[in-house]
């Protein structure tokens, strides 16, 4: 982060004035003009209905597109075991202690899966999506109070479409709510740090990030103290760490941990409280592949956030900079809350790009900077002729050249179906015709409204081309990315759906070991864990489901020393799972990857215990001898 660390050095180094001493400035212009005010009046209503109806056709446009992937069914699952077992404390898989997430995300599931009467792909995704639209609205308030009316909706637009929030601030992860409630505690901090009469803000802000905390885990409170007391270190208001105003926005964060955490460890013990707040981080507190991932993490950061991360090229303009100077404290915390979140990722070689995401909001403030800046600087010259920084230029001149190139790819996988070329590369890859019209028209409307705003840059022209370039962003990707994906991936909802029907008692099905989510959250009925070394006499039913993996061929076979499995054949494909104490038959095999095509491919084996002859062991592939490095079992069934 090169570009953040010069920033900060320029801010508080180039100017004499102390940062602890300055007010946030509003953005006001400084000549008045004749007839401006009611203008402006008529204008504000108009954008913020354009801005909200932008926010809600991105978060919600297109939710059950995708199947559920991904760690999705996970969630949803855990979500649907608390409201089954009636136990809201204690997050569980398959009737087992599940000690890697805080429930408040399974918490916000079932409730709107008790509402709806189903545990759906909604239920799954809807706090996510409404996660989006209150952060959006967070970063359009802040900066619209601090900067200006222009920087309110480019933040909101810059945080929703933002390459990582796009790609997975819908699903049904952790990330988008976790990244909703940190980024506002840290936004909303700063609305209470320079007047006396606002310490209800940093309350409100430290329970925010105690809900982040019950979202994911301790990062929160890491990030949210040390951005709050660095920044109060760096303005030289260091004795206000010790002031009842922070420490009452700490017990505030606090209290919510607190009030689950107590409850949760006298049940569960204090081991289990241990892994459930710290166990991921110590997993991934590793050094193995640290020099590439030292690297390689800056690149990826930046291109996470793209188209926006180009606006950081605004700052090589000096007059644009100097301009900057009155937002010095809000500059100087935003990039301290991005600063503390990447480097404490930079030096995790286990780290994911995505645990930024709730750093998307201060960056979303940074990149509204520029277009406060030629909207000021525009409106007070009067000509709508003063320079533009080369970073803006670029990324609507980017923004064109995306729109003009989105429109080409969306009519050529429309048409494509009507030609012979339509193989298999691209059987998979056809757009409908209404999706194509609407990308079209989207397009048509960014390249409009930015060259309007390259030769008149009005607030009007800034503040629609924001929205047009959101629109296209968003629910291009919405209408165009989605369906291309989800005709790529495989869901196994219906035939996991259909073997429900076929079972005689499907409420007794039981897995030895545990299976994957993905089976549990599409089958109806609670699937009870039972150990893999589990007796026929002990089951519940014959049938029963297990683990495991399928392969093209012999020779992708992952081999792994001393485990114990038997492979057969399954319809051309080879199957691996554990062995088991007793013999018995497959009766389906359901694939579980993302794609169809995955090699290996995660599987569940539903199987039938039987009784068989010890002579006739060997014709069984359940019976088969154990799987060894140098060893296949030599007899095949293919059902």
């Amino acid at each position: 982060m090169g570009i953040q660390a010069s920033l900060l050095h320029h801010l508080v180094d180039e100017h004499s004035v102390s940062p602890a001493n300055t007010e946030i400035a509003e953005a006001k212009p400084t000549v008045p003009q004749p007839g401006r005010d009611s203008g402006k009046e008529r204008f504000a209503p108009v954008l913020s209905l354009a801005f909200a109806i932008t926010v809600l056709l991105v978060s919600f446009l297109g939710i059950n597109t995708l199947p559920i992937i991904g760690e999705e069914p996970r969630r949803g699952q855990v979500a649907r075991e608390m409201y089954w077992a009636g136990d809201w404390l204690v997050p569980r898989e398959q009737g087992q202690l599940y000690c890697t997430r805080p429930p408040l995300q399974n918490w916000l599931i079932a409730v709107i899966g008790v509402w709806r009467g189903e545990f759906d792909v909604w239920a799954v995704r809807l706090p996510s999506a409404l996660a989006l639209v209150f952060a959006a609205g967070i970063c359009w308030t802040i900066a619209q109070q601090h900067i200006g009316p222009v920087a309110g909706v480019v933040a909101g637009i810059a945080y929703l479409t933002a390459g990582q929030s796009l790609t997975i601030g819908q699903l049904g992860e952790t990330d988008s709510l976790f990244a909703a409630f940190l980024g506002s505690a840290l936004l909303v901090w700063f609305c209470g740090g320079f007047r006396s009469n606002y310490g209800w803000r940093w309350t409100t802000a430290g329970f925010l990030a105690g809900l982040a905390a019950l979202t994911k885990g301790l990062q929160a409170p890491v990030y949210f103290i040390l951005s709050t007391a660095g920044f109060l270190l760096i303005s030289r208001q260091g004795n206000r760490i010790v002031g009842k105003q922070y420490l009452a926005s700490i017990g505030a964060m606090a209290l919510p941990i607190a009030l689950w955490s107590i409850p949760y460890c006298l049940t569960t013990g204090l081991q289990a409280t241990r892994e459930i707040w710290l166990g991921q981080v110590e997993e991934r507190l590793a050094t193995r592949g640290f020099l590439a991932h030292f690297f390689s993490f800056p690149v990826e950061t930046m291109g996470a956030m793209l188209p926006w991360s180009l606006l950081f090229l605004a700052w090589t303009d000096k007059r644009f900079r100097r301009w900057a100077t009155k937002y010095r404290s809000l500059i100087t915390y935003l990039i301290l809350c991005v600063t503390v979140g990447f480097v404490s990722l930079w030096v995790i070689p286990e780290a994911k790009n995505r645990y930024l995401l709730p750093l998307y909001l201060p960056a979303a403030l940074l990149f509204s900077l520029p277009w406060q800046y030629v909207s000021e600087t525009s409106d007070k010259a009067g000509n709508f002729s003063a320079p533009q920084p080369r970073g803006f230029v670029i990324f609507l001149r980017l923004m064109q050249a995306l729109a003009v190139l989105g429109t080409a790819a969306a009519i050529f996988l429309c048409v494509v179906r009507f030609f012979s070329v339509s193989t298999d590369v691209f059987k998979g890859l056809q757009l409908p015709v209404l999706s194509t019209v609407i990308i079209c028209v989207l397009a048509v409307s960014v390249v409009v409204a930015t060259q309007l705003t390259l030769k008149n840059a009005t607030p009007h022209n800034l503040a629609f081309s924001a929205l047009a370039v959101g629109l296209f962003l968003g629910v291009g990707h919405r209408v165009g990315i989605l369906p291309l994906q989800r005709q790529l991936l495989w869901s196994p909802r219906e035939q996991i759906q259909s073997l429900a029907g076929e079972l005689r008692a499907p409420e007794k099905l039981a897995s030895l070991g545990p299976v994957p989510a993905a089976f549990r959250f599409h089958y109806p009925y609670f699937v009870r864990q039972l150990p893999r070394g589990t007796s026929v006499e002990t089951l519940l039913d014959p049938v029963f489901c297990v683990a495991g993996s399928m392969y093209s061929s012999r020779a992708r076979v992952e081999q792994k020393s001393g485990q114990q499995v038997v492979q057969f054949s399954w319809n051309g494909r080879l199957i691996v799972c554990p062995r088991l104490s007793f013999c018995w038959t497959p009766r389906r095999v359901i694939p579980l990857g993302r794609t169809p095509g995955r090699d290996p491919q995660p599987v569940v084996i539903v199987g039938e215990a039987i009784t068989v002859e010890r002579e006739d062991t060997t014709s069984n592939p359940a019976c088969a001898p154990l799987f060894k490095p140098d060893q296949h079992a030599a007899h095949d069934t293919v059902p």
